[in-house]
């Protein structure tokens, strides 16, 4: 009697051990994930993300890596100390010049020419010129960092509200933008970067943008006023631009072939 307690109190110690090795293996596995959108922000209770086609620009934009901290940084390698902000994360996505050019509609089309890029279809990249005509990469005669310091520095919120595709509200989708810009100077554009979805079809909103000074992009977390757990409704969005961003009214585009 006494061996098989002995046994027993053997297998229970080694299903002990077993389980902490289990638990710290799998601990370090989960640190080891880095940060991204769909797996540090959670969705409100009742709502579930919405799932795009493997290998679409709205699914990368989705994944879109985050940084570990919340410290943005400008062009001049400063740290943005903002209080304006309300910070639910900062894409890990450095700066690409060190000169005044990566504000708010330029990251729109850094996002578009970073997924063609990683996917290898810069074949089929393309930004605009200041009309909001295409301009393709592969008729410019100019490696990828040349075409994306032109398009920078040369268009902006119009380029994008004249060359996008105009969409419907409840077509939205992750990649598509909301653009501020009534008369061709100085506007504003926001990226939508996931969505989410009640079982009623409600939908929620992250939304982020960069900003003056050219700085890192940023993801703004709803106060209660606009959303819910600091996903936006698309009315809480916009009345948050006209309230803290008044560029003008919103319209919706999006990237297109």
């Amino acid at each position: 009697m006494r061996s098989m307690l002995t046994v027993k109190k053997a297998l229970i110690s080694a299903v002990t051990v077993v389980s902490i090795i289990i638990f710290f293996t799998s601990a370090q596995i989960l640190s080891d994930v880095p940060p991204t959108i769909q797996n540090t922000i959670s969705e409100p209770e009742g709502y579930q993300r919405m799932v795009y086609p493997s290998g679409s620009f709205s699914s990368w934009i989705q994944n879109l890596p985050l940084k570990s901290d919340l410290i943005i940084m400008d062009y001049r390698e400063q740290n943005i100390q903002s209080g304006f902000y309300n910070l639910f994360g900062v894409v890990k996505m450095p700066l690409m010049f060190k000169l005044d050019l990566e504000q708010c509609a330029d990251f729109a089309m850094r996002f578009w020419a970073e997924f063609h890029k990683e996917k290898g279809r810069l074949d089929q990249l393309f930004l605009f010129d200041y009309s909001g005509q295409k301009k393709y990469l592969r008729d410019s005669g100019q490696t990828y960092t040349a075409f994306l310091k032109t398009a920078f520095a040369n268009t902006n919120s119009h380029s994008l509200k004249m060359g996008c595709t105009p969409i419907a509200p409840d077509e939205l989708m992750p990649g598509d933008l909301f653009v501020q810009n009534e008369k061709g100077g100085v506007g504003h554009v926001s990226v939508i970067l996931d969505i989410c979805q009640s079982s009623d079809g409600k939908r929620l909103f992250l939304v982020g943008y960069s900003f003056m000074p050219a700085q890192e992009f940023h993801i703004e977390n709803a106060a209660d006023e606009y959303g819910i757990d600091g996903w936006f409704t698309l009315e809480g969005y916009i009345q948050y631009l006209r309230d803290h961003l008044d560029y003008g009214e919103p319209v919706l585009r999006r990237f297109a072939h």
